[in-house]
């Protein structure tokens, strides 16, 4: 799990890698809203402020892996960057890893448990997820404009590299 949580490069080339079926992305929301607490601290954004947040999942052969959540502040939604409110069904990492202007702040780590906030967000969308999960997030820069991308692992992607890995 350590490899998954500390991979550096597209998380999108990652789980290619390891999906030996079909891997898909699917957009689950996007929408202007209010970040989690946690998650405007990191932006460094003003409590009650809005921005735009985008929710995915990522299945292989139609089985959740990876919940995903994107939050891009106004600001940095400008200029060229306009069309990331657009992006739809593609996989953010395609931009973020085009090395055009981008590079990446530190990966942080956490275990999930029942009562956070993005805990419950994933549950609402893939039902109890047991004893927790792994996350992980880090902020883009691109432009120097922040970006946070925040991905959590779940059971059914641990359990397949867990059982390659033996």
């Amino acid at each position: 799990m350590l490899d998954c949580l500390l991979h550096s490069g597209s998380l999108t080339r990652f789980l290619e890698y390891w999906c030996r079926g079909h891997l898909a992305l699917h957009l689950n929301n996007q929408s202007w809203q209010k970040p989690i607490l946690d998650e405007a601290l990191a932006l460094r954004l003003d409590s009650g402020r809005f921005a735009f947040v985008r929710e995915i999942n990522f299945t292989c052969d139609h089985v959740p892996w990876v919940y995903g959540r994107s939050i891009l502040p106004a600001a940095t939604i400008s200029g060229s960057e306009r069309r990331l409110a657009h992006w739809g069904q593609r996989s953010l990492g395609s931009y973020l890893f085009s090395g055009k202007n981008i590079r990446r702040g530190r990966i942080e780590v956490a275990r999930l448990n029942a009562g956070s906030d993005l805990h419950d967000l994933v549950t609402a969308y893939h039902g109890e997820t047991g004893t927790g999960v792994w996350a992980r997030r880090s902020i883009f820069y691109i432009r120097e404009k922040p970006l946070l991308v925040v991905e959590v692992f779940l059971d059914n992607l641990v359990q397949c590299i867990t059982t390659a890995k033996k």
